[in-house]
């Protein structure tokens, strides 16, 4: 198989832009108007209900439909559907206190409902990415009206962080609490404030209005759209649209060559697993000592500057951010203090002796997105390995392939999410032996004792070589300048209410 040729990048904005009908003399927005585009590489659809929700859907679903926390602008936890809570002090339990808050049909939120809503919600879930976290919850107890407790088996210091995901965003019959409406469902996806329905009590004439028309007097609009990258480039340059979320590395010629400003281009400090997963090991691969050789063999450095727009791409030699690392326990590769000259010596020398003893090895076959920057990427990963011996051939995202490209953000600060995502329910080339450290760890209720059994299942993982670490994962949104309720943060999540200046609750 050959790799995947792309036509001139220029050319697939200009066709994109004629696609859709567009020249360069859009207007521009308002404050009270937010037009968004997610781009999605797989098909761009808005649907925000189902486990697993692509971004747009995600923060569709995060506009409609409160959790009992949210994230705010700069990535942080605030509050939602609860106004308030407290923590025990082992960690055990969180209490919520609720807001006074309706749900879209005018029903007032109860802490019985919300309990009720909340583990059918977290049963839905358990297959999900955010299943492994979720099994730490035990109970959760209504204990007024007003007032929900949330029991854990053991102590989760992320326990908020988990919560705020969009995924646990509450409907009640499928209305939510805000603090947006949808008003349509079309290729757009139109939202306005969510208006409180009029009390019993309140039943003067002056009150009637309906909530239609409730919300229609408040101009707050925004228009989302979920489209491929080069389609939502052609609107941006055109001046139909005010954001462009959800940009990742391979995505990044295409800003390159639609001259995008630097001031409106901004890149999320997010962490997460962007490197190498092994689909199947056989041959010289089923040799982790072999496998080895590949992360050796990668000059980091170089393949992170083949993307010029993103100066601050940090590489990575390890599974866990540093952030989060154990005092006297280092998971990184012993030859991490080497120079890539040393390292692909090493590298070179290994790979000849085993083929003169075993004979050739057969190219490994890489799968990455169909996508310019990916092609990039291959060339660079196959010089490196063609310095040292092996050679490479490079698949689509849906064919076979020895290794897959894994580029994922992390839900919350949590060195358990980074490991989960590399045990045997997620990997098929895996380590028992890392399964067991991370159950031990799951069960310890003492806090120093779980962290440092999950360091040790690092050092493991690492030195099994099933997954590649290459370096953190790349998002980036383009807006306007001067755009409110935008800003770059951890969690590379931009909710569309502030946009508007709607707050969460």
């Amino acid at each position: 198989m050959t790799m995947t040729n792309h036509p001139n990048l220029l050319s697939m904005l200009a066709l994109a832009a004629v696609s859709l009908g567009l020249t360069a003399c859009g207007t521009a927005g308002d404050e009270d108007r937010a037009r968004v585009i997610v781009i999605e590489d797989e098909e761009p659809v808005i649907k925000p209900i189902g486990i697993e929700l692509n971004y747009a859907s995600a923060i569709a679903r995060s506009a409609i439909a409160k959790g009992l926390v949210g994230f705010d602008e700069q990535g942080r936890v605030v509050p939602s559907l609860a106004a308030r809570w407290i923590v025990t002090d082992d960690g055990m339990s969180y209490i919520f206190r609720l807001n006074d808050a309706q749900w879209n049909d005018g029903t007032p939120v109860t802490a019985e409902r919300v309990a009720t809503l909340l583990r059918e919600r977290i049963a839905e879930l358990s297959k999900s990415r955010l299943g492994p976290d979720l099994r730490t919850i035990d109970e959760i107890v209504p204990m007024t009206g007003r007032v929900i407790e949330i029991r854990l088996t053991s102590a989760h210091p992320n326990f908020l962080q988990l919560m705020a995901q969009p995924e646990l965003g509450l409907f009640k019959a499928g209305q939510g609490a805000g603090p947006m409406t949808k008003l349509d469902n079309g290729k757009t996806y139109t939202l306005a404030i969510m208006s409180q329905q009029p009390s019993d009590e309140d039943e003067s004439e002056e009150n009637e209005q309906t909530v239609e028309e409730a919300v229609e007097d408040d101009p707050r609009r925004v228009i989302l759209r979920s489209e491929t990258a080069a389609k939502a480039l052609a609107r941006y340059t055109a001046g139909y649209s005010d954001v462009l979320l959800n940009g990742k590395f391979h995505h990044l010629p295409l800003v390159e060559e639609a001259g995008i400003s630097t001031n409106d281009l901004r890149l999320d400090p997010v962490a997460g697993l962007f490197g190498f997963k092994f689909l199947r090991a056989e041959g010289f691969w089923a040799v982790p000592k072999n496998r080895e050789i590949l992360s050796m063999a990668i000059d980091r450095p170089a393949l992170l500057t083949s993307f010029p727009n993103v100066t601050a791409w940090q590489s990575r030699q390890k599974i866990v951010p540093e952030a989060l690392d154990v005092a006297g326990i280092d998971a990184r590769p012993y030859w991490a203090s080497m120079t890539i000259q040393e390292r692909q010596a090493v590298a070179r020398e290994h790979v000849a002796r085993w083929q003169s003893l075993e004979g050739p090895v057969r190219p490994l076959t890489i799968s990455l997105p169909d996508a310019a920057g990916a092609d990039i990427f291959f060339l660079r990963v196959q010089s490196d390995l063609r310095r040292v011996g092996l050679n490479a051939i490079q698949a689509g995202p849906d064919q076979p392939a020895d290794i897959r490209l894994i580029d994922e953000i992390a839900a919350y600060d949590s060195t358990k999410w980074f490991l989960y995502r590399l045990t045997c329910t997620q990997m098929s080339v895996c380590l028992n032996d890392a399964d067991a450290k991370i159950a031990e760890a799951d069960a310890a209720t003492n806090l120093q004792m779980k962290a440092r059994l999950y360091a040790e299942a690092e050092v493991m993982l690492v030195e099994h070589y099933s997954f590649i670490p290459l370096a953190v994962p790349v998002r980036w949104s383009i807006s306007r300048p001067g755009q409110q309720g935008l800003a770059v943060n951890p969690r590379g999540w931009h909710p569309l209410n502030l946009l508007v200046g709607i707050p969460i609750s």
